[in-house]
């Protein structure tokens, strides 16, 4: 049973008070049957919902308040509206204030003190204690003389059906919202994935980049040492050259030393494998709510007959995003934009093909689009021109990665095809 959730959220004694306020109204929504001045309420529908989601609060001081505060607000009624005599509505309280002063002992007994708590065991306890409670009101009303075989089965049945709803009304508004819930964690674990498919790439040529920063370090040494032995030499070139060595290696270890943090916290060996459905579903929702956000016109398309899994996603996902915000790029100042990502199996390779009716690309560009540096997109205010890690990154991560290639075909203002092969037993192997 879910034990911890809150119906309302305020203070113990400000939740008590709520509780017999709303019970005391759903009480004047009820039917009289059997004997005069019993009475079948909503209240004792509403009742079972605060019990259910306010477990920490003691149910006898809970039916201490209500006791007091439904009766007395039903016997003023019955007073100014001269109902029935003074003696016989101070009978008809104290048999209502009876009714929930068991109802709450029965409950404390039989199930709130208990260290274990099901679903099951609070819907019998919530039966038990409307028929025993409302046996106990009838005997109150009768002098205990009043009572028959129909009348314990009009009690019982009255007290099933009105646990059933209360019940069913407690429980299903539980699992909502666990649903809602649940959807709420899966959202939070895709945005990691998509944010950890960055920082892995990411840490990925950091790496490859330590032997640059080592090249950089090296030739300010060597550059020290030529000057050290010119006897003309500026000393503050000298010195220059040896500072310059010095800061590239303190550089390389800063380098290091945060590879080595990203690089162990996203380490393979602490990832579990995704099917490549699951992979699509990440990015393709993460693509369509950046569409949304900048309110493009942009339909995308995915047919995926590929089921396997995959143990390296970050790298897919990083390969699939990157290519997929190309098209969007591209779709950028169009309507009835459209980009189509296809996934298709030829028994030794997985062939992903995404493409985009955008504003397509000339022969020199494509030519080019895979060298490092090279980019076509930035912003005229600021000057920036990087985005992701870039299509030379990309084709370094599908040769490297997983034995693969990619390439190009672009009709300028039609639309462009990037296709992405990858080796399927690189694919569906661990990272050594």
């Amino acid at each position: 049973m879910y034990n911890q959730a809150r119906f309302i959220t305020h203070g113990r004694w400000q939740r008590i008070l709520v509780a017999a306020i709303c019970i005391s109204l759903a009480s004047q929504v009820n039917f009289q049957t059997y004997i005069p001045g019993f009475i079948l309420a909503f209240s004792a529908l509403i009742m079972p919902i605060f019990l259910y989601y306010n477990g920490d609060i003691n149910p006898i001081k809970l039916m201490l308040v209500i006791s007091f505060a439904s009766p007395i607000f039903r016997g003023v009624q019955l007073l100014i509206t001269h109902g029935e005599s003074g003696p016989q509505v101070i009978k008809l309280i104290l048999a209502e204030i009876g009714f929930y002063l068991c109802y709450g002992a029965v409950y404390y007994l039989l199930y709130w003190r208990r260290g274990q708590r099901t679903n099951s065991s609070f819907f019998l306890t919530i039966v038990i204690c409307d028929y025993v409670s409302n046996i106990l009101e009838v005997g109150l009303l009768t002098n205990f003389q009043g009572y028959s075989y129909r009348l314990f089965q009009l009690l019982f049945l009255a007290a099933l059906i009105r646990s059933v709803i209360a019940c069913l009304l407690a429980f299903l508004y539980h699992y909502f919202t666990l649903l809602m819930r649940q959807e709420s964690h899966e959202q939070r674990y895709y945005n990691f994935i998509w944010i950890a498919a960055s920082v892995k790439s990411e840490v990925y040529f950091m790496r490859k980049n330590i032997s640059e920063i080592e090249n950089v370090m090296k030739n300010a040494y060597l550059l020290n040492q030529n000057l050290q032995a010119d006897s003309n030499a500026d000393r503050k070139d000298k010195d220059m050259a040896l500072s310059i060595a010095r800061d590239v290696h303190e550089i390389k270890k800063d380098y290091q030393n945060v590879i080595s943090g990203l690089g162990d916290y996203f380490s393979d060996s602490n990832d579990a494998n995704m099917q490549l459905a699951d992979i699509l579903k990440v990015v393709i929702g993460y693509v369509r709510e950046t569409i949304k956000n900048k309110h493009q016109d942009i339909l995308i398309e995915v047919h995926n007959q590929v089921d396997l899994v995959v143990p390296s996603h970050y790298y897919l996902v990083s390969i699939i995003s990157n290519l997929l915000f190309n098209s969007v790029d591209a779709l950028k100042d169009r309507s009835n934009g459209l980009i189509r990502l296809t996934v298709a199996d030829d028994s030794k390779n997985i062939i992903i093909s995404i493409h985009d009716n955008g504003i397509g690309m000339d022969a020199e560009t494509q030519s080019r689009i895979f060298q490092p540096g090279f980019t076509t997109k930035f912003d005229e205010n600021t000057g920036d021109v990087y985005r992701g890690i870039g299509l030379s990154h990309v084709r370094i991560i599908v040769e490297e990665q997983f034995g693969g290639k990619i390439s190009v075909q672009s009709i300028p203002n039609e639309g462009t095809t990037f296709q992405v092969i990858l080796n399927k037993q690189r694919l569906t192997q661990r990272e050594e």
